[in-house]
């Protein structure tokens, strides 16, 4: 009997510890790894190509499919560019066609129904000029983490102009996904100016949170060049 009480008290004791367990701890996860990065062509002026007044996602990088997809329901805390040197007339040529110096945002993006995909939450306008050319790559922290959900996308937002992008690609392995109605896919040549300034003279960019926009160009052979840190939800204790 007193063996048995023991025993008793014992699995009590597991039982209580079991319950007051702590939570574990997620490890954070970083979107849009891969085993290679390209890098941007600017600033060589015959390679220096710049995303502008849009927002994308890249949805395939480095033959990696949907690497800005959530996975697990948490926090978005910081996101990342790799951002070239710029020559001093590049600078305003593109602040010039575009309206200002490089700014850009982290998106949080719902995908819906036929091409549409709601902005869910976005940080503030993050300025870029003071970071053009610094080694490694920008990381800008979030003073409001953002809500995410698995099966959400991290996009990044071209609010004037971004050069965090790598052209010359092989096409198969990366393409992205632009905030632009098939009507607008084809853009136009800076060789012609007054076309080309009339097409970016209205912003493309998902800019208004709780919208939808349709996301029906896809552009291959290039790489938005950001990355996005996620934390997950705590997983509930087990036992």
């Amino acid at each position: 009997m007193i063996a048995l009480a023991a025993t008793l008290v014992l699995s009590a004791g597991a039982i209580a510890i079991a319950a007051k367990a702590p939570q574990k701890t997620p490890k954070s996860i970083v979107l849009g790894k891969t085993a290679n990065y390209p890098v941007s062509g600017c600033p060589d002026p015959s390679k220096c190509e710049v995303v502008a007044r849009v927002t994308g996602i890249q949805m395939m990088a480095d033959g990696i499919s949907h690497p800005f997809r959530v996975p697990k329901t948490g926090t978005l805390v910081s996101w990342w560019l790799k951002l070239p040197n710029l020559q001093t007339t590049q600078m305003r040529s593109f602040n010039t066609f575009f309206g200002g110096d490089p700014a850009a945002r982290i998106a949080v993006l719902r995908r819906g129904k036929s091409g549409r995909f709601r902005l869910i939450g976005q940080s503030d306008t993050q300025s870029l000029k003071a970071d053009l050319g610094k080694p490694g790559r920008a990381r800008y922290k979030l003073a409001q983490p953002l809500r995410v959900q698995a099966g959400d996308y991290i996009g990044l937002t071209a609010v004037t102009w971004v050069p965090a992008f790598a052209v010359n690609l092989d096409g198969t392995q990366n393409y992205w996904l632009a905030s632009r109605a098939r009507s607008r896919c084809d853009t136009p040549s800076s060789k012609d100016p007054k076309r080309f300034a009339a097409y970016y003279k209205r912003s493309q960019a998902h800019l208004v949170s709780s919208t939808a926009k349709l996301y029906q160009c896809t552009y291959q052979t290039a790489r938005l060049l950001y990355w996005a840190r996620i934390v997950p939800d705590p997983e509930p204790p087990t036992g």
